[in-house]
């Protein structure tokens, strides 16, 4: 009967209880960047060519006559006897102009446009553990030592027994 009581004792009593309690948290982010980019580009060529041609030509024709042909003429330096001189100068005189004009302008313009959506999400998991404290392992000590008080008092019996 003793026996019995003693498990009973023993199975009563039991380890300090504890709470558990366990939040969950989900966390999720989502960005969405979108760029878009126009680039406009004018371009502008412009091209001038002119030529101009001039030219001038002066012609000249003298003619010495003397006035009397039987003496020397001196033209110059040199001298002349019974002649009548004709003397011919033609200039010409080119001027070829050439302009040639080349430009060519280039423009680029860009627009950007940025697009940002952003979405967020918390995932997360907390476990609160709240537990009391127990003072029965004390009791259990106690228990311990009045057995082997028992077994020490009585030891011929469970000799015996065995």
């Amino acid at each position: 009967m003793k026996k019995i009581i003693l498990l009973f004792i023993l199975v009563l009593t039991s380890c300090a209880s504890r709470k558990v309690h366990i939040d969950k948290i989900d966390i999720k982010k989502d960005s969405i960047v979108n760029t878009e980019i126009k680039v406009t580009t004018i371009e502008t060529k412009e091209k001038t060519d002119s030529t101009s041609i001039v030219t001038t030509i002066d012609s000249s024709e003298i003619t010495i006559t003397p006035l009397d042909s039987s003496k020397t003429i001196f033209v110059d330096g040199k001298s002349y006897k019974n002649v009548i001189l004709k003397i011919k100068k033609a200039k010409a005189n080119s001027l070829y102009t050439n302009n040639k004009k080349e430009a060519n302008n280039k423009r680029v313009d860009s627009a950007a446009t940025i697009k940002t959506e952003v979405k967020e999400r918390t995932v997360g998991k907390t476990k609160t553990i709240d537990k009391k404290a127990n003072y029965w392992f004390l009791f259990y000590w106690l228990i311990l030592i009045l057995i082997l008080y028992l077994l020490w008092r009585n030891r011929q019996r469970v000799f015996n027994l065995l």
